[in-house]
């Protein structure tokens, strides 16, 4: 036996088991124990009736007779009711037993059993033949703690093994509860798998799926010999392999088997057709146990260029500061949206927009577009297209291109990409001349650069802009960085007084500040005083002819 300080060697040994199990190990490191506690060394043998050991090094199942420290992890041991095995302490070293779920059935010859004040039984062992022999009585946890005093009853990392007592032990079949599985894309050789969280369903053109499997019995250790059988549908291809970190081969056939020894699988999900899209639902089994179903999608290459938007520039921004911009998406044969990007083909470029700024690509998520914060997050596509001061205000024909992945295809779209100035004039309106109390106006401006035409889409209301709406109130206050979209820019305002009153916006234009007025009326809500006039008026002609009325009646009489 090993002559370590502070170490004991427990050999498990079976003498009696009420039903078989596997000894396998499963991967959780913890941190390292303070020093000074007690260290435990274990040789794990094959025995009937342990269900598992996990000390938490690897994920890989302990071979017979392995042997492997407990001081930088935590050891814990299931085993069956009615099981017994031996522990074998160090010299001069005592094992705490804390809890129920075992009695010593017999003790070697240099040992000493004890009870210390908590009540806690003590083992003192002065040489190798004070082995004590434990017998799990009933379901639940128990502990044997290494220490030097029989007060050195502190649990720890590295100086506890735990003692799981259950009925029986479970099927070392795959557990769903305990175990992992991913579905990612872009494969780059992920080496774990700590998350049932797909980071992808969809695929585009030249790229495959893969399900990441870490299979875990019952007691969360690694799965012991078995095979893991896939199948998809909608003839998609499949292959399997057993190793994370390394990529399967492109399968031929729409099913595919592995067996393994550690629970680990990877399956790559290939579509039909290299160039069209498809859906497939691919089902995995372990020894005929369900380990998982996912409806994947695996896309097709593009087709056509479908444009979104095109948003025009101003004139005398290029580079990384360019303000026009292609918004764009990429659809295949059966009109699926899918990802990739475009460029300008430059035998179309001209004076006036000579070159693209990349925005973003077009993706399968949401992303960030660059250079085009105020466009936020979003699947199209989108590039920047230069607007010089060469070439002024105009639209330039340009031609976009998208290479297929597969094929290498070009698929084509010409834009019209319009160069616009800034505002010169404008003008506004409401879009009613009239309003009740708690109506709610729309102002519009229309604004036109030097030559007429709309301005920009990049041009913003300007520094020291006013929008206001009298008779009311704004319901959201302008601002200066405000921009119109092909030349228009709408505001609204709650009315909340009677009478005749005046929308007003003034916009810098150039040097100077121009302003425009639109004119409406507000009725409704309290009376005004010329109505409340006319109503006293009419009162006091209606009491008159009463007392007129009444008057006639007594001369009568």
């Amino acid at each position: 036996m090993s002559t370590k300080t502070m170490k004991q060697r427990i050999a498990l040994v079976a003498v009696s088991a009420l039903t078989a199990g596997v000894l396998s190990v499963a991967s959780t490191p913890v941190a390292n124990a303070a020093a000074g506690t007690g260290v435990l060394e274990v040789t794990a043998a094959t025995s009937t009736g342990i269900c598992s050991v996990n000390n938490g090094t690897t994920g890989a199942p302990i071979a017979s007779a392995a042997t492997y420290e407990n001081a930088a992890y935590g050891t814990t041991i299931t085993v069956a009711a009615g099981l017994s095995f031996t522990v074998e302490p160090h010299d001069s070293e005592k094992m705490i037993i804390k809890g129920s779920a075992i009695t010593i059935s017999a003790a070697g010859t240099s040992a000493t059993v004890a009870l210390n004040a908590a009540g806690d039984r003590v083992i003192t062992a002065h040489s190798t033949s004070g082995a004590a022999t434990f017998l799990p009585t009933s379901v639940g946890t128990a502990y044997i703690i290494a220490g030097k005093t029989d007060a050195n009853t502190a649990s720890t990392t590295a100086n506890t093994i735990t003692i799981n007592v259950v009925a029986s032990c479970a099927l070392d079949g795959f557990n769903r509860a305990n175990s992992f599985v991913e579905t990612i894309t872009d494969y780059s050789g992920d080496s774990t798998v700590t998350t049932n969280v797909d980071t992808a369903v969809t695929a585009g053109a030249d790229s495959d799926l893969y399900i990441q499997i870490k299979g875990l019995n019952g007691y969360g250790t690694a799965l012991a010999s078995g095979t893991f059988y896939v199948s998809a549908t909608n003839n998609a291809k499949v292959a399997i392999g057993a190793t994370l970190g390394s990529r399967p081969l492109a399968g031929e056939y729409s099913v595919a088997t592995a067996t393994t020894s550690t629970g680990i699988a990877v399956v790559r999900v290939s579509r039909a057709s290299a160039t069209v899209g498809q859906t497939t639902t691919v089902t995995v089994t372990h020894n005929g146990s369900a380990v998982t179903t996912k409806t994947l999608t695996l896309l097709g290459e593009a087709a056509s260029i479908k444009l979104v938007r095109v948003a025009s520039g101003t004139v005398g921004t290029v580079g990384s500061s360019n303000t026009g911009y292609i918004r764009y998406q990429l659809l295949d044969a059966s009109g699926a949206v899918v990802p990739g990007d475009i460029s300008l083909d430059p035998l179309t470029a001209t004076a006036r927009t000579p070159q693209f700024t990349v925005g973003k690509e077009a993706t399968i998520a949401a992303a960030a577009v660059t250079n085009f914060t105020s466009l936020g997050s979003t699947t199209d596509g989108v590039e920047g297209f230069d607007c010089t001061s060469a070439g002024g205000i105009g639209t330039s024909p340009l031609t976009v291109k998208h290479t297929t992945p597969v094929t290498s295809t070009a698929v084509t779209l010409v834009v019209n990409a319009p160069c616009a100035g800034g505002v010169a004039t404008y003008t506004i309106s409401t879009d009613k001349a009239a309003y009740k109390i708690g109506e709610i106006a729309t102002i519009t401006i229309n604004a036109k650069d030097a030559s007429g035409g709309a301005v920009s889409d990049a041009t913003t209301m300007g520094t020291g802009q006013v929008v206001s709406a009298g008779g009311g109130s704004m319901v959201l206050a302008s601002a200066d960085a405000d921009k119109f979209t092909s030349g228009t820019r709408t505001y609204q305002a709650q009315m909340t007084t009677a009478g005749t009153f005046n929308a007003v916006v003034n916009i810098p234009t150039g040097t100077t500040t121009k302003s425009a007025t639109a004119s409406y009326t507000v009725t409704g809500g309290d009376a005004s005083n010329a109505d409340v006039l006319k109503s006293i008026v009419a009162l006091i002609a209606s009491i008159n002819k009463q007392i007129q009325a009444l008057q006639k009646l007594i001369l009568r009489r």
